[in-house]
């Protein structure tokens, strides 16, 4: 089952706000819940039969790309994805081999191999998507060879991460050669992870983009950090979020600590919001990669990150009304020109609205409470307003009714 919310009109839009008195009941609330969005369909093979026990994943269709759900056909080639979030996602088998050992590369949806010619599916609120029907497409997969080098009084293991999961395909200990079999063409990561006799860790990151056989390769397990974080502009008044991101999926956000030493790899970085913005963040000097609140960044033998705060605001305020009344507790969704950060906020009971902490540039601004902010025709409705640095912007938002 999904969350819910009091007096939503449809699941998964915002609720309304009703209000608690010291010498009142405020009467009978009914929350009726919703289930989570699911997909369902069938791998099928070349003959348009079913393929049993065959690995289907799940992608979110907005960037940055990630894993977020994977399941095994049935004994028919049937598939289920259920308990997922609304939105958008891409779907795609894994790759592998018939039993006259053909292989079939991962393919998604409408028989693409490349992401570039994927076709998403939306799904929401309480509904099952049904018959997605995959087809794996023939094609070589590759080998990937070389050798794990020593290093003295360390034990280290490789894995082979791909964007449909991980596998260890070498330890440290003498000279290891090691050869990974089946590798689907495209971006492939090759961690390499251990620890010294005193606990201390090693590591190394590589990012190869494979389209044949790859040979000789030479990997160790070399020391890192420490690091270097720099904030400038403004005090925070918490540490900043950090997450490891693999081909295969994101991992938790956690506060970085102040000694901490990121494993070579790539990173995202997000910082707490407060009375600034972030005005840009730097590894090595290079402008990291913006992801809504999130930038990127790729750690090495160690890192060196500058993130620079303007203690210089824009602020977006009005008033929420349905003809001339203020509406109160009404939802309110503000937008980045490139639609990659959205900041959400309520009315209060008079009907007014603040939105602080951002950056100078174009936003698009709407509010409502029967709002699918997926639907090109809902953004459509959103009017567009200006900030500046340090300004506030006065910007009165009429309620889109239903």
């Amino acid at each position: 089952m999904c969350c819910a919310r009091l007096g939503e009109l449809r699941p998964g839009r915002p609720g309304h706000a009703f209000e608690v008195a010291d010498d009142r009941a405020s009467g009978f609330l009914e929350i009726k819940m919703s289930r989570l969005p699911a997909v369902t369909g069938a791998v099928l093979d070349e003959n348009g039969v079913g393929m049993p026990k065959w690995p289907v994943h799940v992608y979110t269709a907005h960037k940055p790309i990630r894993h977020v759900a994977e399941t095994v056909t049935d004994d028919r080639g049937d598939y289920r994805v259920g308990e997922l979030d609304p939105g958008a996602y891409f779907l795609r088998t894994g790759s592998g081999f018939l039993e006259d050992q053909t292989p079939l590369l991962a393919t998604y949806a409408k028989a693409a191999v490349e992401l570039a010619d994927a076709t998403p599916v939306t799904v929401h609120i309480g509904e099952t998507l049904h018959d997605i029907m995959l087809r794996p497409v023939k094609g070589r997969l590759l080998n990937l060879s070389g050798t794990l080098l020593p290093v003295p009084r360390v034990e280290a293991t490789l894995t082979l991460v791909t964007d449909t999961g991980r596998r260890e395909i070498a330890r440290s200990g003498e000279p290891t050669p090691f050869v990974a079999s089946g590798v689907q063409p495209g971006p492939v990561e090759l961690i390499v992870k251990g620890f010294d006799l005193l606990g201390k860790e090693c590591g190394s990151y590589t990012r190869l983009m494979v389209d044949k056989d790859v040979s000789q390769l030479r990997l160790a397990c070399g020391p890192y950090g420490p690091d270097s974080v720099v904030i400038s502009g403004a005090a925070i008044k918490s540490a900043p979020q950090i997450r490891r991101v693999d081909l295969d999926g994101t991992a938790e956000a956690h506060a970085l600590a102040s000694d901490e030493l990121l494993a070579p790899g790539h990173w995202e970085v997000s910082v707490p919001p407060g009375d600034y913005y972030v005005s840009s963040v730097r590894s090595f000097g290079a402008l990291a990669t913006a992801f809504g609140a999130w930038w990127g960044f790729d750690a090495g033998t160690y890192s060196r990150l500058a993130i620079t705060l303007s203690s210089r605001p824009a602020t977006i305020s009005g008033v929420v009304s349905t003809g001339a009344n203020p509406v109160s507790g009404a939802p309110i969704f503000l937008s980045n020109a490139a639609g990659s950060q959205t900041w959400t906020a309520r009315s209060d009971p008079q009907g007014n609205y603040s939105i602080g902490g951002l950056a100078p540039g174009s936003y698009t601004i709407i509010s409502g409470f029967d709002l699918d902010m997926d639907d090109g025709a809902t953004l459509r409705k959103a009017d567009a307003v200006s900030a500046s640095e340090g300004g506030v912007t006065t910007h009165a938002l009429e309620l889109i009714l239903p």
